[in-house]
C-alpha cells in the first residue's frame, strides 16, 4: 500500500502521512504527483495507453508516465521511479525540465516534467497492469486523440504547459505527418 507525505499549500511537509485509498486528506492538505512527458530527438512525444485493468481511465492514452510521489521522495525522485515502473527505462534527468506545477483534483500538487531523451532503448518493459501500449506521436495526433475522447482529460493542464513553455514542439505539417 502506497504511503504519501502530506504537504500544506506552500509545499511544506506537515509531518503527517496518508495511505492511498485508505486515509483522507483534510482541507488544505496535499500530496505530490508527477506527470512525465518524454520527447525524442525527432520532437515526438512518447504516450502510453493505460492498462484496461486500471481503475481510472482504463484503455485511454496519457502522458509518458506519471503517478503519486511516495513517502520520502521528492517529485524529481518520483519522476524517475514512475518512469522506471511504467516504461522500464531510466529517464535522463540531466535533460529534465520542470515545466509547471498545478493542483489537480483539489488535493494533488502535480509537477510536470519534460524530458528530452536523447538515447532510448529499442524495447521498453511495460507492466501489463499499468501500460497496454506506447507510441511516439506529434502534437496533432494528441489533439486528434483528445477530440476522439481517447486521451486522459486530466493531463491537459500539464500538456498545455508543455506546449506553451520553452519546450514547445512544432505543429505537424503535411511533410512531417
Amino acid at each position: 500500500m502506497e504511503e504519501w507525505d502530506v504537504y500544506d499549500v506552500r509545499r511544506n511537509l506537515t509531518g503527517r502521512t496518508v495511505r492511498r485509498g485508505m486515509d483522507q486528506l483534510k482541507p488544505g492538505e496535499y500530496h505530490l504527483g508527477v506527470d512525465v512527458w518524454i520527447i525524442n530527438p525527432d520532437n515526438k512525444i512518447l504516450i502510453q495507453k493505460r492498462s484496461r485493468q486500471k481503475k481510472n481511465f482504463p484503455g485511454k492514452w496519457a502522458q509518458s508516465a506519471g503517478g503519486a510521489v511516495i513517502k520520502g521522495e521528492d517529485s524529481f525522485q518520483g519522476c524517475i521511479r514512475e518512469t522506471e515502473e511504467e516504461l522500464g527505462i531510466v529517464p535522463d534527468m540531466k535533460k529534465a525540465e520542470l515545466a509547471t506545477s498545478f493542483v489537480r483534483h483539489g488535493n494533488t500538487i502535480v509537477d510536470v516534467y519534460v524530458i528530452r531523451q536523447e538515447s532510448l532503448p529499442d524495447k521498453f518493459i511495460l507492466p501489463a497492469d499499468e501500460v497496454e501500449d506506447i507510441r511516439w506521436v506529434g502534437v496533432d495526433e494528441i489533439k486528434d486523440l483528445l477530440r476522439q475522447n481517447q486521451f486522459v482529460p486530466t493531463v491537459m493542464e500539464g500538456l498545455n504547459a508543455v506546449l506553451q513553455s520553452n519546450v514547445t514542439l512544432p505543429e505537424e505539417d503535411d511533410e512531417t505527418a
